[in-house]
């Protein structure tokens, strides 16, 4: 059974915070490891402390990639919008209003962060896609949308400068440094 976005409004939060809309189907998201986790909210914390005005970063929070037969609604790790999308009564974000997603790896959603959402956030328009690997060293990937597709704009580990969508440097070793 295909399930609109009107469906998918009409859950209670329980039932989708751990679930993406893909193609109309509810796909269940894997658990979250403490690595996972703490990449994360280092990670955020540095977009947080370097983001211009204008810009704001949340976690896990929908993004309509596509609203058809199909509907088509992720929740990247991390997402950064314009600040006039950050209303009250807004429970995701449309894809117009996102200037980038990034993904922290894990093993059981690997695949499908490298390949399948590479392509469907160059489909929905965002113009920035990153991807964290939470290794040893820690290592990442920033994708910048050219002529429809992403192609790699920075990656590497240690220290690493970024222009899209604004000029930073992320301490890539911070991400998994324990106190």
């Amino acid at each position: 059974m295909i399930i609109t976005l009107a469906d998918y409004d009409a859950m209670t939060e329980d039932t989708c915070r751990r679930h993406e809309l893909v193609d109309g189907e509810l796909v269940e998201m894997p658990p979250r490891y403490p690595r996972h986790q703490h990449a994360l909210m280092k990670l955020l914390c540095q977009l947080d402390e370097q983001l211009p005005a204008g810009l704001d970063v949340l976690h896990s929070f929908d993004v309509l990639l596509r609203d058809d037969k199909w509907p088509m609604m992720r929740k990247p790790d991390v997402v950064v919008a314009r600040v006039e999308a950050f209303r009250d009564d807004v429970t995701r974000f449309d894809a117009e209003d996102v200037v980038l997603v990034a993904e922290v790896l894990q093993e059981e959603s690997e695949d499908v962060d490298l390949r399948v959402k590479l392509r469907e956030y160059a489909a929905a328009g965002i113009p920035n896609y990153w991807i964290v690997a939470p290794d040893d060293p820690v290592s990442m990937a920033a994708y910048s949308l050219v002529d429809g597709r992403y192609a790699l704009a920075a990656g590497g580990t240690g220290m690493l400068d970024v222009v899209d969508p604004v000029p930073m440097s992320l301490d890539l070793d911070a991400l998994i440094r324990r106190r």
